[in-house]
């Protein structure tokens, strides 16, 4: 595998996928993981993805992102929680940034949304 693959492995499986996951316990968790959701969304978007994942990944990642999103409104003001958005959207285009290979990142991608998908 090459060391571009590895780390996005790394980067994107890093976090708890196991069923039932619970929801992060402080920002700097959040913005990780809701980052890595919110890339992964993006990437499912993208016309030489797009048509090669199933419409259930493509859900399982809006879910995720709006269960997190509600897991955040739900924890901390809403001022705050703009901050984390603002900070995970940065943490997603710094995924993508160093991402060599999108369609390497799917299948950790579907991992990671249905972790979070409750």
């Amino acid at each position: 595998m090459c060391r571009i693959t590895l780390l996005l492995m790394m980067t994107l499986t890093a976090l708890p996928l196991n069923a039932g996951n619970p929801l992060p316990g402080n920002q700097s968790e959040l913005i990780d993981i809701w980052g890595s959701v919110l890339y992964c969304r993006a990437i499912y978007e993208e016309p030489d993805i797009r048509g090669r994942i199933y419409e259930g990944d493509r859900d399982s990642c809006n879910e995720a992102h709006r269960s997190l999103g509600m897991h955040a409104l739900e924890s901390w003001p809403e001022e705050e929680v703009q901050t984390v958005f603002d900070h995970a959207q940065h943490k997603s285009a710094v995924i993508r940034y160093n991402t060599r290979s999108t369609q390497e990142a799917v299948a950790a991608c579907r991992e990671l949304c249905r972790a979070y998908n409750d």
